[in-house]
Parts: structure tokens; sequence; C-alpha cells
């Protein structure tokens, strides 16, 4: 909802100050027996005793009292409670607080909003306090909540909050009237960590935002709830209707999830059952929970897929057999990390399988006597499908790489020393080139430089293995940009460094000598015209 004129709130300032009692400071300056003093509260000034004089009854209307660093004390002018300063060695002091007052607007519509209250003393001066109004979050049924910032007017925003903030208790009398609120448990204990932070907001922001809240926590849905105060992702689906369609599971897996509180890991393996249409025994549900623990986050989407095409029991059967997991047993972090690795490659054979269409009935596909060797066959297959493809591209796109082979190949070709060097025939064979390699030649910025003639790719490789790629340059007219063997790495440094020093200076030969030969054909066309 758009921001909108809100009502002031009455006393809030007065509140706000008290959150910073004991903090008033009385500084003072000692002169001989006397000490000077003056109350950073109310602005009075008065003298002290600070020991007894020599004619006692001359200064019978001062007190008597010996100021110290950080002594309590009591003004004499406000009786307020304060510390002493020295008014020499002390600087400015600055303190501030984050107040919170929860506001209803109508029955489906809070907001919070968010004070700075500040404090400033300074020598000399009075304490001085403020009270600025920094954020409001806007609360409306069902949806999510819509955030404000004050920078010179209000500034829609997204920044979470995650700071602590004194509540002011005026803001429960509030949420209490508010019609959204009205069943909500006002947080209970299980969350009584919320009332300490500013997760008294997250917690009514999930009120708000799911209807059925107050129904999640009196189930005994807390871990569930919890994590919808988190904002930990548990794919609630705010559409349905039914307990079980807002949770994503079987109707028959409620009972189960109440038992658990709702955790998120049990939560996850109900809503995947619901997800694949199956319908798992205690035991299922136990070797999944078990292979749970033992895979990585990252890869449980696919652990997912295979047990879509996979009984639990067959998975861990077939594991045991492949060594990738034995379900109860502990091993050391090497042998579990070494299984986890396995258990990775199975789930990556799987999916490439699905990826291209396989029979996923077929045992034959799903349980490999050696699916390691199988997964690497699928990779070189589909990679060189991809690389295919990629080849395809380039050749139509950058064309003149191909065209400008002849010209390039009698400038820069050579042989020396059990090397050759030569340019690129076409755009894939460049593409090639940084696929066995790995590196980044076969991109798009190269191979376009190489089209338009801005700089140009060459294969230096051994004589007697000429088809085996070994390093690729990168020249601009007769200066080597850069040079690379595989993986972006210099191989024999000092050898090649020196080989293509005695290359560059040759190909400076070249030049010069092409020039004078173009030079002396140009004086012969002449005397032959002037003849």
């Amino acid at each position: 909802m758009d921001n909108m004129e809100l009502k002031p709130v009455k006393g809030l300032e007065e509140w706000s100050r008290k959150q910073f009692s004991g903090n008033h400071f009385i500084y003072y300056s000692r002169k001989g027996a006397y000490a000077e003093c003056h109350c950073a509260e109310c602005g009075k000034k008065y003298v002290l005793r600070a020991v007894e004089t020599e004619d006692p009854f001359k200064d019978m209307a001062l007190d008597i009292e010996k100021p110290g660093r950080d002594m309590p004390t009591v003004c004499r002018g406000c009786k307020t409670k304060a510390i002493y300063k020295p008014a020499r060695l002390t600087k400015s002091e600055y303190d501030y607080r984050r107040i919170c007052f929860g506001q209803k607007i109508d029955d489906e519509h809070f907001v919070f909003r968010i004070f700075y209250a500040v404090q400033k003393t300074r020598q000399g001066q009075n304490t001085y306090y403020g009270l600025i109004e920094d954020k409001r979050i806007f609360l409306e049924k069902g949806k999510k909540p819509s955030r404000y910032d004050f920078y010179g007017r209000w500034h829609q925003s997204n920044v979470g909050e995650n700071w602590y903030y004194i509540i002011h208790p005026k803001t429960y009398r509030e949420i209490a009237k508010t019609g959204m609120f009205k069943y909500v448990p006002v947080v209970p204990s299980i969350m009584d960590h919320w009332r300490d932070d500013c997760g008294l907001i997250d917690y009514y922001i999930a009120a708000a935002r799911y209807p059925d809240f107050e129904m999640i926590i009196k189930l005994g849905l807390t871990e569930y709830a919890d994590n919808l105060v988190r904002k930990i992702p548990v794919n609630p689906n705010p559409r349905g209707k039914k307990v079980e369609d807002r949770l994503r599971i079987n109707k028959d897996r409620v009972k189960s999830l109440i038992a658990h509180k709702g955790t998120k890991k049990v939560l996850e393996i109900y809503q995947l059952e619901r997800r694949l249409g199956k319908h798992w025994t205690e035991e299922e549900l136990g070797i999944i929970n078990e292979l749970s623990e033992n895979t990585y986050s990252t890869d449980w989407e696919k652990a997912s897929k295979v047990l879509k095409h996979i009984s639990p029991i067959r998975l861990k059967n077939y594991m045991k057999k492949q060594k990738m997991w034995i379900p109860g047993e502990k091993f050391n972090y090497r042998e579990r990390q070494r299984r986890q690795d396995l258990r990775r490659e199975y789930y990556d054979y799987i999916s490439m399988r699905i990826n291209e269409g396989y029979d996923m009935t077929n045992d034959v596909i799903l349980f490999p006597t050696d699916f390691r060797r199988r997964r690497d066959e699928m990779i070189l297959m589909v990679e060189k499908a991809r690389m295919d493809k990629r080849k395809t591209e380039v050749l139509e796109k950058f064309p003149k790489v191909k065209t400008k082979y002849r010209r390039l190949s009698e400038k820069y070709s050579a042989a020396a020393g059990g090397y050759i060097i030569r340019p690129a025939k076409d755009a894939a064979e460049i593409v090639e080139e940084g696929r066995i390699l790995h590196h980044c030649v076969g991109g798009d910025g190269y191979l376009r430089s190489h089209n338009d003639g801005r700089s140009f790719i060459l294969f230096l490789r051994k004589a007697d293995k000429k088809d085996i790629p070994l390093i690729t340059i990168e020249i601009r007219g007769e200066e080597i940009v850069q040079w690379y063997g595989g993986y972006d790495k210099k191989p024999n440094k000092k050898l090649i460094d020196a080989w293509l020093r005695t290359y560059v200076e040759e190909l400076k030969k070249r030049s010069k000598k092409k020039k004078s030969v173009r030079k002396c054909t140009k004086n012969v066309q002449k005397i032959q015209k002037t003849a």
C-alpha cells in the first residue's frame, strides 16, 4: 500500500527520554577547596565545597562533596540522579536508541514505525534530546510488507530489518485492536526469543502475510511457523484452502508432521513425496531421511530426480553395491567425502540420461555396472553435440577468418627448432583450440578481433605433432600480445619466450624485405613509363 500521513504519537517523546535514564551528566571543575558544577540535564550551575575550609561558618550554605570521575550523585537543582564527569577531560557524549511503535490503521492494515531517539551532551550546554522517524513498515492482510525509508521525503525500500528495537508498550494494545491479529497468539512461548529484537516485527509480518498463521501455531507446527518468521524457504502454497494443500503434502502426512512440529527437513521429504506422486512406506521414508542427511543441499534437487524413477529401497541396494553409501554406518571425513562425490556423479549421470530423453524404466540405464564410465561417455557425447552446434554458429558468424587464412599463412607461417607456427584456418578451429586447452580463445571477443583484422590467433605446435594443440598466440602486426598453453598456464616459459623473440625478429626482417621489393618494383615501373 502507498505511504500515507499518520497520526502523531502522544507522549512518545517523553517516553523515549526515559530510555536514557541514568545517563545524565554533571560536569565539574576543581578550583582549590571548591568545585564548580554544571548539570547538563537542567542547566543549573552551583558550587560545592570539595574539602573542609579554615572558616567553615563562612561557607555553611555550600554542600560538602568531593566530585570524582564517574562517581554517582544527585543534581542540587533538578534532583536528578547523574554521574560526575571532569569538564576539561570529557568530550561530547552521543547516544541513541531505536524505538518501535506499532499503530493500527484499520482491521486489515497495520504499520510499524521506527524512530531514532537521540541524546547529545556537551560541556557548557544542556542535554539535547531528539526524536526522528526513520522507517515505516506497512502490513496488509495476505500480502508482502511495504517498507519506506525517510530521505528528506518517504521512499519505498526493500531493505529488511535486523536491528534491536525497544518496543513501545502501546504497540501490544494496538495489535490486539487490529482484526487480522485477533486470534494470533501474542508471541507464543516457543518463540520468546522474538520478543527481544526486531523479530517481533518479523513475527507479525508473517502473521499478516499468511492468513492461516494462527492455525499453524495452534496445530503445533511451531518449527514451520518459526521458519515463516525467519523467512527460511518452506514452499507454502498461499492458494491452498486445506492444511495439506497449504503445506503441499499428502493428507495422511499432516499428523506425522505435527508430531515433528513442522520440522523443515521432514516437511521437505513429505513435499517431495507429493510432488513425485508417490506414497512411501516408513522404511522408505527412513532411507530418504538418512540419504538427505548425507547429501549436499545443492545436490538434493538432482537426488529428487533420481527418486522419481527409482524406489528408495532399490536405490539403497544399488548404492551399497557400488559402495557409494552404506546406511547407518559412519566414516572418517575423507571416506565420507569420497562417497558423497560418488553419489554426486551418479546423480549427474541420471540427470543427463533424463535430459537426453532416455527410457528411464530400463534397469540397464538406471543401474549400470560401471556408472562412472557411462557418465564420462555421456559427458563426451553431450559436449560433442554442444561443440558441433557452436562450430556451426561461429563459421556463419565469422566467415572472414577462413578467407584470410591464405594471406595470413604467407605472412606468419614458420618452422624452426622442432616447432611450427601458423594462423587458424577458420573460426571452428579456434573454438576447438580453446576447448582442448581449456582457455577463453574460443570466445566471441577473440573471434571478432581476428575476423575484423585487429589481431590474429596463431597456433604453435611441435613439428612431429602438428594436429595436437600446444600453445595459442595472439599477435597484432609484428607484436605478440599474449600467449598461453593449457589451462591459461605457460609451460617451458623461457624456451617459448626465446623462440618467439627469434620469430618476431624474423617477421620484422620479412616485412623490411617485402617493403624493399615493393619499392624496387615501383622504381622499375617509373623507369618503364618514362622510357
